[in-house]
């Protein structure tokens, strides 16, 4: 069930990962110029639904590379030092970065 899920939620990740990139693209490229400057960046972070789309955008992310990125390890790395090291920093480098990311989308 465990497995399942995670492939699962590699898929919904991956999929919310691509509406928000439109979303931005769109947004950034065919809204005007003035969607960019600091100020426009400003006032859409101090907009709730700005943050919750940041942070889940944030979180997609961070889950799907670094999900993928545990998959290639498990599949490729055949030192078991290796692959229990990198594992590692594969489960605390993407909770220093979501710290980072919530840091700068809240504060």
């Amino acid at each position: 069930m465990g497995r399942t899920f995670a492939w699962l939620f590699h898929r919904l990740t991956g999929i919310i990962l691509v509406v928000g990139l439109l979303y931005h693209f769109h947004l950034m490229h065919f809204m005007g110029h003035d969607n960019y400057s600091y100020e426009a960046v400003m006032k859409r972070l101090a907009d709730p639904a700005w943050k919750t789309f940041n942070i889940v955008f944030l979180f997609s992310a961070l889950y799907h590379g670094f999900y993928g990125l545990n998959g290639i390890i498990t599949e490729y790395i055949k030192s078991n030092f290796l692959k229990n090291s990198l594992n590692v920093l594969v489960f605390i480098l993407p909770l220093v970065l979501a710290f980072f990311g919530v840091k700068i989308v809240f504060f």
